[in-house]
């Protein structure tokens, strides 16, 4: 098959100081949307999801930001975890902060509900955090999800299809399903662990496709959301791994995916062959983070390089 290797239209956005950890798109509206992203260097920030400009920032963090997310229903509140030992709840609007969560340890991952009504939070202390966004002062459940340090949580996601469940992605290569409605809960409602057992590095569902993609050592796989049945596995083209760095998010139509890690291109594959489509050079430093823009016609890849890269797919197919 044909690989296009191109340095294909692309905005670079820039901004962060410091290596990027995360990036989201969040649809504010018809055509538009948000895109969030957290850094090393403390101080998350709002762009305009289309153009990639700077709406905002918001500064109160004292260690780097791991996460952060808008909440998916109203678009007015935002969640970030740190390494400080805390998340925490900011007004979208004012980009002031509404309230602190403190943690014993470096919070990884945080993620709102779809109703909004409540927010999680992947801590590495081991425990599953589930905060009432409307009383933010009442404690939390908790889930001991991780038994020791090793464990560790790596990364958390609302589940779109089960509203009361979570899943929870491990040091040790496992991504689990927790029930959030039983407080006696000691068990995951379902469990797969990863071929090669390594970081659980990212994850993404599609609602729509009954999909959970999985970035994990030098693997993707895919899983259905509801069974966790395993779908497809991939191979990643050497040098590309997951160890350290990386993510993966699937196109909204379904047909394609696209990848990023150790290396300095983000790449393209088709869904079921797992061939590789476009390869697109730009950056500088291995690749932290990707996600679909929800039109599917523009990918984000954000990078040890500080910067934040939304790529053209729709006028630049390959030949």
């Amino acid at each position: 098959w044909h690989i296009s290797i191109t340095n294909m239209k692309q905005t670079v956005s820039r901004g962060h100081t410091r290596p990027l950890t995360e990036i989201s798109f969040a649809e504010d509206g018809p055509n538009k949307t948000l895109l969030v992203s957290s850094a090393h260097d403390k101080t998350p920030q709002i762009r305009n999801g289309e153009t990639g400009d700077w709406i905002g920032s918001f500064h109160g963090h004292k260690g780097a930001v791991w996460s952060a997310k808008v909440d998916k229903l109203t678009r007015t509140l935002a969640a970030t975890g740190s390494g400080d030992f805390s998340a925490k709840l900011w007004s979208l609007n004012s980009g002031k902060e509404l309230y602190e969560f403190k943690h014993k340890h470096v919070v990884k991952s945080v993620d709102f509900s779809a109703d909004t009504l409540h927010l999680a939070t992947g801590c590495q202390d081991g425990l599953l955090r589930i905060y009432k966004v409307c009383k933010p002062s009442e404690s939390p459940l908790e889930l001991k999800v991780a038994a020791t340090p090793a464990e560790g949580v790596s990364k958390i996601a609302w589940s779109l299809v089960e509203p009361d469940v979570v899943f929870v992605g491990k040091k040790s290569g496992v991504v689990e399903k927790w029930d959030t409605r039983v407080n006696s809960t000691t068990a995951p409602v379902a469990s797969v662990t990863i071929p090669g057992g390594e970081n659980i590095m990212d994850f993404e569902q599609s609602a729509n496709h009954n999909i959970l993609m999985v970035a994990s050592g030098k693997k993707v796989c895919s899983y259905t959301v509801d069974g966790m049945q395993l779908l497809r596995e991939y191979d990643m083209p050497s040098p590309m791994t997951f160890k350290e760095e990386g993510g993966v998010s699937l196109s909204p139509d379904g047909s394609k995916f696209i990848a990023g890690g150790s290396d300095l291109w983000l790449r393209e594959f088709d869904y079921q062959t797992g061939e590789v489509l476009r390869i697109f050079k730009g950056h500088h430093g291995p690749i932290r983070c990707v996600r679909y823009h929800p039109s599917g016609t523009v990918g984000a890849s954000g990078s040890e390089d500080g910067t934040i890269r939304l790529w053209d797919l729709a006028h630049n197919a390959a030949s």
